[in-house]
């Protein structure tokens, strides 16, 4: 999957972080396209993290270069370059399902 170049991702946030804070604080680096704020499926608090997509990949730029490190509520933010999310099918698989893993790892002959 390849990687969104106008999407950042802005973690460390507070779990009271709402799409209107964060709307405010990335506005000032251009137009926003969509913002998530992924939720717990039980809390419905958010998870410290949240994503801005932005309309151009230049803005997206200037966010991560002068928001990166920024205070909100008096915690510093992670704004770096979104990474592509995994495939569903390798969510929830762990490690050891893997062929190259059990190839590295396991050896019947040495039990």
């Amino acid at each position: 999957m390849q990687r969104n170049p106008r999407m950042i991702y802005v973690g460390n946030i507070e779990d009271s972080t709402e799409y209107n804070t964060l709307y405010e604080l990335f506005i000032k680096f251009g137009d926003i396209k969509n913002i998530d704020i992924p939720r717990d499926p039980i809390s419905l608090q958010t998870r410290g993290f949240a994503f801005v997509e932005y309309e151009e990949e230049e803005d997206a730029k200037h966010a991560i270069f002068n928001m990166h490190n920024s205070l909100i509520n008096d915690k510093a933010i992670v704004v770096e370059a979104a990474r592509p999310q995994r495939p569903k099918e390798l969510l929830n698989k762990p490690i050891w399902s893997d062929e190259d893993y059990y190839q590295k790892y396991y050896n019947p002959e040495k039990l």
